[in-house]
């Protein structure tokens, strides 16, 4: 039986070794988490998936929270014009529903089936000497690893990437208690130009259904404030700052109401070259 090495537990890693289970190979998974820590570790992103990624699980077998997840049905677009007014507005549905599963419940979990289905599951921090390692012992080794060390053994190509610098300021925040969405649920992309991006959308989270609000500013414009944002209390508080903002950036859009919480769960970074964790699939 050929032996297969995945150095990453994540959405790609984790796919493959359990596609690789159901193809008769003997596969190692090296995740620098265990299942808990990763189900009780910080969020990581908004991880929005479409139909055609959705389906990928499916066959894999392994869709297992998405009867409990809300169904995003379209897309709808704006461009805030002045006096928060829209200058460019549309909304169409999806040909097929997409979803976002909170990584953090996906991930424990399907290392959970992929040791239950036969897999071998290793809980190191690996790094190249580990990759050199895997190599001797195994006929393939794969490296999905999504950020750390080990990844400076691939650099950028600077000629298919130009990018060396983050082209986003990334803050994201799983919310409850927000105004439906009228007349179906959406992923609602509000793009303002020279301010940056903002999106939110249906989700599943470890607390259950929530809502995922997601700001991506240009660097060193207005949406570029957190910086001096204190994770811990904002984890604790309501939005008020947040729903000022969302009110200028996304006229008539969807709002959280009175009270809304941040459900404990918020994340700040920066989207670059490398990396990116507010993305959809």
């Amino acid at each position: 039986m050929r032996k297969i090495a995945i150095v990453g537990g994540g959405q790609s890693g984790l796919q493959l070794g359990l596609g690789l289970l159901q193809n008769n190979y003997e596969v190692t998974i090296v995740s620098n988490r265990t299942p808990e820590q990763i189900l009780s570790g910080r969020v990581t992103s908004s991880q929005f998936m479409f139909h055609d990624s959705l389906q990928n699980e499916r066959d894999l077998g392994i869709n297992f929270w998405e009867e409990e997840c809300p169904i995003t049905e379209g897309i709808a677009f704006t461009i805030p014009g002045s006096d928060k007014t829209k200058a460019l507005f549309w909304e169409a549905k999806l040909d097929g529903y997409g979803q976002s599963i909170d990584q953090r419940v996906k991930f424990a979990g399907w290392m959970k089936e992929f040791a239950k289905r036969g897999g071998n599951l290793v809980i190191k921090d690996a790094g190249p000497q580990d990759v050199d390692g895997y190599a001797e012992s195994h006929d393939l080794v794969l490296v999905a690893a999504g950020k750390g060390e080990i990844n400076r053994m691939f650099e950028r190509d600077a000629e298919k990437s130009p990018f060396d610098q983050p082209m986003r300021a990334l803050a994201l925040t799983y919310v409850k208690n927000m105004v439906p969405r009228e007349p179906f649920t959406a992923v609602s992309f509000n793009l303002v130009p020279g301010v940056g991006e903002y999106f939110v959308f249906p989700a599943l989270t470890t607390t259950g259904v929530c809502e995922i609000m997601v700001f991506e500013g240009v660097p060193g414009g207005p949406m570029d404030c957190w910086n001096d944002v204190n994770v811990h209390a904002a984890r604790r508080g309501t939005l008020p700052q947040c729903r000022i903002d969302r009110r200028q950036w996304n006229p008539g859009g969807q709002i959280p109401a009175d009270g809304a919480q941040a459900d404990l769960q918020t994340a700040l970074g920066r989207s670059g070259a490398r990396h990116g964790r507010c993305g959809c699939n």
